[in-house]
């Protein structure tokens, strides 16, 4: 009687395991920025925390302390052991970055792009914060403007292998020919360093002295060339614009070194960015245009695999108190 009540008691309980619902697992979604501790993937880190809590997976923030390709791929390596379901990535150079996109994808990982692509590889998404095209224009209008469309300037960049700012320089490059009076002397690189962005400007200045217009291509050139500007007392005689966060350039809005400068939200870019890994990890087909909750509408490009937070925003004085990022 006893043996039989043992196998009874056995089989329930075999039963009540097999019948009991299985925990859905948690969706783990990386993002490796060029480098982290700067404002900019501050706020893109932010977004992606908050589109965690909100959509229930788990955010994972980790990137080099410098725009070090060779770490990134690093890090990548370590995100696929860790098994992780998602990675997207900033890439410092698109070029290095290919063959270990190619392993994660082969170990059943999704593979994104965001803020910067490396279109020739094998990433499922690119998550474009604006057509490149608008951001181009927008910078070499609004440096038009302050320059009252006339004489010469020069562009302070980041890395000299980044996609995104050396696509937005062809694009300034090709405006440049609505400016006849304008002349780019020259394409300078500083690296992510306010400092160096600052030196470069200040080195321009003295080479060129009859320059009149800065660009800083990047969230940390933008404020390096603005204080090179006002270090050199030329505010008022040379104008800088360029892309970067409002917390950063709002100093130099404020003491007019800068009139206009070019941005989106990166915040809203993180959140987004994580949304689509969801998307993307859930098997769920992207739509040319979708309402994301805390985004906004945005467009999906099937052609490029590229989804586009938005247009581009012009800070002035007007607006720039407006953000706190």
């Amino acid at each position: 009687m006893r043996r039989w009540l043992v196998v009874l008691v056995a089989a329930l309980v075999v039963a009540a395991l097999l019948a009991a619902p299985v925990a859905a697992k948690t969706l783990r979604i990386a993002f490796v920025p060029k480098l982290v501790g700067i404002p900019y993937f501050n706020a893109m880190e932010k977004g992606g925390k908050q589109a965690a809590k909100d959509l229930g997976v788990e955010f994972i923030y980790t990137g080099p302390t410098s725009d070090d390709p060779a770490r990134q791929v690093e890090i990548i390596d370590n995100l696929i052991t860790r098994g992780v379901d998602v990675i997207a990535v900033a890439p410092n150079d698109p070029g290095s970055i290919g063959p270990i996109l190619e392993k994660a994808k082969s170990r059943g990982i999704v593979v994104m792009t965001s803020d910067t692509d490396a279109p020739n590889t094998v990433r499922q998404l690119f998550v474009n914060q604006a057509l490149q095209d608008e951001i181009g224009y927008a910078v070499m209008d609004s440096l038009a403007k302050d320059m009252n469309y006339e004489g010469k300037f020069a562009i302070v960049s980041c890395g000299p292998t980044a996609w995104n700012l050396n696509t937005w320089i062809l694009y300034e490059q090709q405006r440049l020919s609505k400016y006849p009076k304008m002349e780019l002397v020259t394409i300078r690189y500083a690296g992510e360093d306010i400092q160096r962005a600052v030196e470069v400007g200040l080195d321009l200045m003295t080479a060129f002295p009859d320059l009149k217009g800065l660009i800083g291509q990047c969230s940390t050139s933008g404020p390096g060339v603005a204080e090179a500007v006002t270090q050199a007392g030329k505010i008022g005689q040379v104008v800088a614009t360029g892309v970067s966060v409002p917390s950063l350039m709002r100093p130099y809005v404020k003491n007019g070194a800068v009139k206009h400068f070019v941005l989106w939200d990166p915040v809203k870019l993180g959140y987004l960015t994580v949304w689509a890994g969801k998307q993307l990890a859930e098997g769920k087909k992207l739509q040319p245009e979708m309402d994301v909750p805390n985004v906004g509408k945005v467009k999906y490009l099937a052609d490029q695999k590229m989804l586009v937070l938005g247009p581009p925003t012009v800070f002035d004085i007007n607006n720039v108190d407006n953000y706190d990022f």
